[in-house]
């Protein structure tokens, strides 16, 4: 028996621009999946950058040799890389856990396969692997930061297809005899372009249809949440289960704490209504959630005139799950701050902490269940929970809430407040004036029930209150909902919220302020909500009998003391996405560069704006002139071509529907030579073509006493006129 080693069976790819346009892409996938933090370690991410080139490089010089050894070292490599797959994934407790052996797995295979593509179907799967890589990359981007790699992936994959379409040489026949036909018209140089920018935009277009056709998995499908540190916790000290927010000062005694621009004053043991500022747009955290929520922190039920406190502040340790893996809020704390009695969705929440965040946990309304990479939760009467570490950047905890689902119609039948057992949640200031009473009483006048009532003071706020982040400080002495509802009318969240718990409150309804972070904007890439510290929110909470306590943001609907002419169109939130964009995906020295020039733009923008009927008219004048010296040159150069040259560019212009349109580059007797090959052309053609040529380089080049005369010329120019006839009669 005579062991034979074959070569590989199918003609070898010896296209180089095919092999480095799939090196290029499986390049630019391993560096999308190695940037994502923490996908990999780094000897896996330095290994996969340097051996994939290297080995597409290999594989292209040795693509015709049968490579038996080389193929055994791989499949033995393969075998060690799956077997430390399946290691390390036995120890994953969650989905997002076992993605990341999977993306090392995903890396070896990628770069062992480089070392050998002899053939075009080799390359094919190149290809195909480095979608399932960009596909990780996706899995594992919290940002639009993926968009850069993804851009061009898409690019290279167009250009792919237009090279891989090419038949194969082996397919190829030569041709027995060639018979050469002008084309009706001659074939745009930018055709090749053309081709792969369609094959280009067909592939996105395909990807982005199986982008929205792709499935959402709920996140009550995942059995147990991610939860881990990024490094070492930040304790809090001396934590009893209080709030701990660094970025505020740490005794400000009586005095008013504005906004820091990445601290928010309403993470504290106090809401104070006078407090003035603005938060950055800095991203504070995302959110993986299948729904939308307001990200609950603190709730407050005592009002003094101008902060909110709390009365109750006392809590309790959140006990271990059975699993070890979780904690549970108490079920009478669930019960008391949940829809209890009624339907609830179930939302699994995982938070991915961006910036430092204070010591209290965010979380949709309802919190049951906590994942949480430290023991020693708390958490108060109204569900707020507080860690003994601080939310560290790179922490990622999960939260599992029973959300309140509650319609109109059940509202309107929820009965009567027992006054007795919500006196906490009905009290007002003894200081607040009558006449917020009055106002109270006079709009819910004709709500026959609870529910119609909070719409109606909702709606009286959305009407005739503004929102205005520069809305001047409160005076000193004065309420300041009272302040707000008949004096200024402008404020933000906090005086909005705290006017209508409050006016609800001289009605009998019981409610409460509750401080935390907006839903954020949801990413359509990655499918996060992006939350910014600009997001950071107040609304209340009002309480119905047998059903629980309902949220309420009457700050969604509160329009802007003085809305900008360009707020009232999308350009606004066009720009603003793009501009989230690029504060995440953008190199710092290129985000200044393009900075700078966005400010110069917006300056020359703003002073065009205000001397705008004098550009207008200089626009004008600029126009006309342009205009004006177009037409001369035009002038200038016809009266400057002579009557020879005339014919010729006369007789270029009639023979481009033949086909034979004239490179620059082309001498007018290489270009007579072209006309008169093609034999589809009458000899009248042809001949007509040859004189006009003859006369023309005659006129040109001929010294003084040979030039042509007037009636040569002017035969030149009718035979230029009669090839025109001949060519459109044909």
């Amino acid at each position: 028996m005579k062991l034979e080693i074959r070569r590989p069976s199918g003609p070898t790819e010896d296209s180089v621009a095919m092999r480095v346009v799939v090196a290029v892409a499986v390049e630019v996938a391993i560096l999308a999946v190695v940037t994502q933090p923490g996908a990999v370690e780094p000897f896996t991410a330095i290994a996969a950058i340097l051996l994939a080139p290297l080995g597409y490089l290999f594989s292209y010089h040795r693509r015709g040799q049968a490579n038996l050894i080389l193929k055994l070292v791989l499949s033995v490599a393969l075998l060690a890389a799956l077997g430390q797959f399946i290691a390390e994934v036995r120890l994953a407790t969650s989905v997002d856990q076992a993605r990341l052996p999977l993306a090392s797995l995903f890396l070896w295979v990628q770069v062992l396969h480089a070392f050998d593509v002899p053939r075009r179907r080799d390359l094919a799967f190149s290809m195909v692997s480095s979608l399932i890589l960009m596909a990780e990359a996706g899995s594992l981007s919290l940002s639009t930061s993926f968009v850069i790699f993804l851009v061009p992936w898409a690019v290279l994959a167009g250009v792919w297809l237009s090279l891989s379409s090419r038949p194969k040489p082996d397919q190829v026949t030569s041709p027995i005899s060639v018979r050469r036909v002008a084309p009706p018209v001659k074939p745009p140089r930018l055709a090749p372009v053309r081709s792969v920018a369609m094959t280009t935009t067909a592939a996105l277009m395909a990807a982005f249809l199986l982008f929205l056709a792709m499935p959402r998995v709920p996140g009550s499908l995942v059995k147990a949440p991610p939860f881990s540190l990024a490094g070492a916790p930040s304790p809090v000290d001396g934590f009893d289960g209080s709030v701990d927010n660094p970025g505020l000062p740490a005794d400000p005694g009586d005095g008013v704490v504005d906004f820091a621009s990445g601290a928010y004053p309403g993470f504290s043991d106090v809401v104070d209504l006078r407090a003035r500022g603005q938060l950055s747009d800095e991203l504070a955290f995302r959110v993986r959630a299948t729904q939308a929520a307001l990200w609950r922190a603190e709730v407050f039920d005592t009002y003094e005139g101008s902060r909110w406190t709390i009365e109750d502040d006392e809590t309790e340790t959140l006990p271990p799950d059975g699993d070890g893996s979780s904690y549970l809020v108490p079920p009478e704390v669930v019960r008391r701050n949940g829809a209890y009695g009624q339907g609830a969705a179930h939302l699994t929440q995982t938070f991915y902490i961006d910036t430092p965040q204070p010591n209290v946990l965010f979380a949709a309304q309802g919190a049951s269940q906590v994942y949480f990479p430290s023991a020693g939760l708390r958490v108060d009467a109204a569900g707020s929970i507080r860690s003994p570490i601080l939310l560290d950047e790179g922490m990622v905890y999960s939260v599992i809430s029973d959300v309140p689902v509650t319609t109109p119609g059940l509202l309107r039948h929820s009965g009567a407040v027992r006054a007795d057992r919500m006196a906490t949640y009905l009290q007002v200031p003894d200081s607040l004036p009558d006449r917020v009473r009055d106002l109270s009483q006079q709009i819910v006048t004709g709500a026959h029930t609870q529910y119609d009532g909070v719409m109606a003071i909702q709606s009286w706020i959305q009407s005739n209150t503004r929102y205005n982040l520069n809305a001047p400080r409160d005076p000193d002495g004065v309420d300041s909902i009272d302040h707000f509802l008949f004096e200024s009318r402008e404020g933000f969240c906090e005086q909005i919220a705290s006017s209508m718990a409050i006016m609800l409150r001289t009605l009998g309804v019981p409610t409460r302020l509750v401080t935390g972070y907006g839903p954020g904007s949801r990413n359509p890439l990655t499918g996060y909500f992006e939350v910014k510290q600009s997001d950071a929110h107040a609304w209340l909470e009002v309480f119905y009998p047998r059903i629980g306590w309902v949220p309420y943001d009457p700050t969604f609907g509160v329009p802007e003391a003085a809305p900008s002419v360009a707020s009232r169109f999308m350009a606004g939130p066009v720009l603003s996405a793009i501009g989230r964009f690029l504060s995440t995906a953008v190199p710092e020295p290129v985000k200044a560069a393009l900075g700078a020039t966005a400010r110069g733009v917006m300056t020359a923008g703003a002073f065009a704006l205000k001397i705008w009927p004098l550009a207008l008219v200089i626009a004008a004048i600029a126009a006309g002139v342009a205009w004006e010296l177009r037409r001369r040159r035009k002038v200038i150069r016809s009266e400057a071509a002579t009557v020879g040259e005339t014919a010729f560019l006369e007789l270029v212009d009639a023979l481009v529907s033949a086909g034979h349109d004239r490179d620059p580059s082309t001498t007018p007797a290489e270009y007579l030579v072209e006309v008169a090959a093609d034999r589809d052309l009458a000899g009248e053609v042809i001949e007509s073509a040859e004189l006009v040529v003859r006369t023309f380089e005659q006129e040109r080049y001929a010294p003084a006493a040979a030039k042509p005369s007037e009636a040569d010329v002017l035969r030149a120019r009718a035979a230029s006129a009669r090839v025109r006839q001949l060519v459109g009669r044909h």
